[in-house]
């Protein structure tokens, strides 16, 4: 008998099985989608709404931003005042990236950008920690704070309730009912970002007894620096609280949609993985801060040739001076009202895209760490109104229906001593 020769079979390699961090890379796909863009742009316009509202309030401070064309991002231009140089200034931005070396694409992570729904938060909790801020200004933070965490608790729930359902199961569910999700959700998701700071008034309330020990006459000052490493030790604990916060509410918010679980569970969670996992979320974020800026320059870039593009065609009917005309700061007109409005539209589509790719980054984020924290698979999600419906449809055996009397009979010894016998007998 010859010797046959095993037959080689080239098997494709499972990478996103050896390196899961590869998921990262589908987060553009997640992040395009119409339905994610409307809410993220619904929750922006909410937030800048809400700020002008709060702008008015007594104790507003004078120098916020009152203008609302001021609080739009400006990333983009959408208004050539000549087409030549608008033009020529986007492929400079191109040619630096070879030619200058100190332009890197992390100049696209600034505040306006990447991490503009982080700021909406963060900003706030800075100005609630600032030493000698006044009371008007702890205020007007405190209501900001508030205002954001509602809002992302709202569409920011939705959004990541449709990008998990879209990752680990590839399927799609409406506006409607991801909204209907967050809604019901919407004190386990508000309660989850704002429970650390409840434990971090703790800590401060005992740093706040340490200071008034300082008026005690003649001795205060010295019980107060002999306290003094008692406050080191309770602001250790306060920033490391404050600091999981700020890198993980949202993770926080992608918890509860995936796992349908309550504010507590979505803390725990989370604190649980960024103190067990902190390399590994670290080197995450990384990749996905780096593969979101090269997402970001791009969908810029093609915004900037579709502003561009459409004025350079209308000039071919309408003349270059013309329409120059209708982008003019000094002209008041309706026409040039109409223009612009345009360009708020895109501008704040552009800032939609941006709300929908960080918080559907998130979301894998949180199910690449639960496979590495506890090995559940990453196509597992809870969905209690499905389960719930499941067994709604299972059928009840040995139960009467509503609404009918269930009758018990009486049992009589003599009577089943006899059924034995007559059957026998029969």
């Amino acid at each position: 008998m010859m010797n046959q020769k095993p037959s080689l079979i080239s098997e494709p390699i499972p990478y996103k099985t050896i390196f899961p961090w590869l998921h990262l890379f589908r987060i553009f796909r997640l992040a395009v989608d119409f339905q994610k863009i409307m809410l993220a742009s619904a929750a922006f316009l909410l937030l800048l709404l809400g700020n002008q509202l709060f702008n008015t309030l007594p104790f507003a401070p004078p120098q916020q931003v009152r203008d609302a064309e001021q609080l739009l991002p400006q990333n983009i231009q959408f208004y050539p005042q000549t087409s030549d140089r608008f033009l020529q200034q986007r492929l400079n931005s191109i040619k630096i990236l070879g030619e200058n070396s100190n332009y890197t694409i992390f100049h696209e992570l600034n505040e306006r950008t990447l991490l503009e729904p982080m700021s909406s938060f963060t900003r706030p909790v800075f100005t609630l920690f600032n030493v000698g801020t006044n009371w008007s200004s702890l205020a007007y933070a405190t209501t900001q704070l508030l205002w954001a965490v509602i809002v992302w608790s709202l569409f920011g729930g939705a959004i990541t309730r449709i990008a998990a359902i879209q990752f680990a199961q590839d399927e799609h569910i409406g506006l409607r009912a991801a909204l209907r999700f967050s809604s019901k959700r919407i004190l386990s998701l508000v309660s989850a970002p704002l429970l650390p700071f409840a434990g971090m008034g703790f800590f401060w309330v005992l740093c706040l007894l340490i200071g008034l020990l300082g008026y005690i006459p003649g001795a205060g000052e010295v019980i107060v620096s002999l306290f003094w490493g008692l406050a080191y030790l309770f602001a250790f604990v306060m920033s490391l609280i404050l600091l999981v916060t700020l890198a993980g509410w949202p993770l926080m918010m992608a918890t509860i949609s995936v796992e349908d679980s309550d504010g507590f569970d979505g803390l725990s969670r989370i604190f649980s993985y960024l103190f067990g996992r902190i390399w590994y979320f670290l080197w995450l974020v990384i990749v996905t801060l780096c593969y979101g800026a090269v997402c970001l320059f791009f969908v810029e870039l093609l915004l900037t040739f579709i502003t561009y593009l459409s004025y350079w065609g209308v000039t071919w009917g309408l003349s270059d001076d013309t329409t120059n005309q209708l982008f003019m700061p000094n002209q008041n007109s309706l026409a040039r009202t109409i223009t612009l409005g345009w360009g708020k539209v895109l501008s704040i589509l552009f800032s939609g895209f941006i709300i929908s790719f960080f918080w559907s980054a998130n979301t894998v984020i949180y199910f690449l760490l639960r496979k590495c924290d506890d090995g559940t698979p990453i196509d597992h999600i809870y969905n209690a109104d499905a389960d719930e419906e499941q067994a709604a449809d299972l059928p009840l055996a040995g139960v009467a229906k509503s609404g009918e009397p269930v009758i018990e009979r009486p049992v009589n010894p003599e009577q089943s001593e006899e059924k034995p016998e007559d059957e026998e007998t029969s």
